[in-house]
């Protein structure tokens, strides 16, 4: 896999001679299929051996598995990371001691690498965003449901998505309604859905995320039309500058400067990267590095929102970058 030798041929360059990992995200980057809760991935620089360790219990079921990379039984964790000198920065404290001197931290390269998807991890997130998108058409349809309350729709929608193929959500669902809109990330709870209502969800196909919010009214309401009708501007303001070379600060500003005197309101970026994590590189940020900008088949959100006093809007697509535009997945 060209992820693998891209990662050797790092770990040449900062002289790292074994790299362990153990984070779930990180492992399906590089197997392109969702790991077992208890393993870990390490790289032998040196031997141009990648092998995924396992306990003995989950091993059984992998010893036939036609990879590239290798499969051993696991006896005991301290035993892998013995003598590593690469790891990521969430490494648990109480293995760092047989750790090699001199040990590296590779998180960020992982992080640039993840944030350039490949054709196969493109298709995934298509896969994944399919399945949120018909778990919304799901989830509006639900409305119509005298009484239904924000965690029987969530309910709804999360078990749509799960017949659909989802593994899970990526995220706690978002379905929150009324006056609790004005909460960016509120939790849904017993109430009756009732005047507008927020549904921010995610799938996971193949360890892959999506993202999608949608705000709906329904009770019609002057405040609530206008405020809807310029977060839709924004939106549509921001897609016409995404693409390849964009300076992903500029975005953000450019966001805030179309909010007018609603930019106070807007109070979380405008949007971030997607993959293995619903949240990852690039963050479409004011607070982005400077020289951070899109790179063709990054795969993002745009999600602009008002959080008023007694209400809030946010929509929210996920994009695929391309050298002179985007394609909204």
């Amino acid at each position: 896999m060209d992820k693998i030798k891209t990662f050797l041929a790092y770990l040449e360059e900062e002289n790292i001679k074994r790299c362990v990992l153990l984070t779930r995200e990180n492992i399906n980057y590089f197997l392109e299929s969702y790991p077992p809760t208890n393993a870990l991935l390490t790289f032998n620089r040196e031997e141009e051996k990648v092998v995924l360790h396992l306990s003995k219990l989950e091993y059984r079921g992998f010893q036939d598995w036609d990879r590239e990379v290798e499969v051993a039984p696991m006896e005991d964790i301290k035993d892998v990371v013995r003598g590593c000198d690469g790891v990521e920065e969430t490494f648990p404290l109480k293995y760092i001691k047989y750790l090699a001197q001199g040990y590296k931290v590779v998180s960020r390269k992982l992080l640039e690498m993840r944030s350039v998807k490949t054709e196969r991890e493109i298709e995934f997130i298509k896969r994944a965003s399919r399945i949120s998108r018909k778990g919304m058409e799901y989830g509006i349809e639900c409305l119509n449901k005298e009484g239904i309350t924000e965690m029987e729709l969530a309910g709804e929608i999360e078990y749509m998505m799960k017949k659909m193929g989802s593994i899970k959500p990526a995220f706690d669902s978002i379905v929150i309604s009324d006056r609790k809109t004005a909460l960016p990330h509120g939790m849904p709870s017993q109430d009756v859905v009732k005047n507008i209502v927020l549904i921010d969800i995610g799938a996971v196909y193949r360890g892959y995320c999506s993202d999608i919010t949608r705000t709906v009214i329904l009770k019609e309401n002057s405040r609530y039309r206008e405020i809807y009708q310029l977060v839709s501007e924004v939106k549509g303001i921001v897609e016409d500058h995404l693409r390849e070379g964009v300076p992903v600060r500029e975005l953000d500003k450019l966001a805030r400067e179309a909010m007018g005197e609603y930019r106070r309101y807007f109070i979380h970026s405008l949007g971030h990267g997607v993959g293995v994590s619903v949240h990852e590189e690039p963050s479409i940020s004011s607070k982005a590095e400077e020289d951070k900008t899109l790179k063709r088949n990054m795969v993002i959100t745009v999600e602009p929102g008002i959080y008023l006093e007694d209400f809030g809007v946010r929509i929210e697509d996920l994009y695929l970058i391309k050298k002179n535009g985007f394609m909204r997945l």
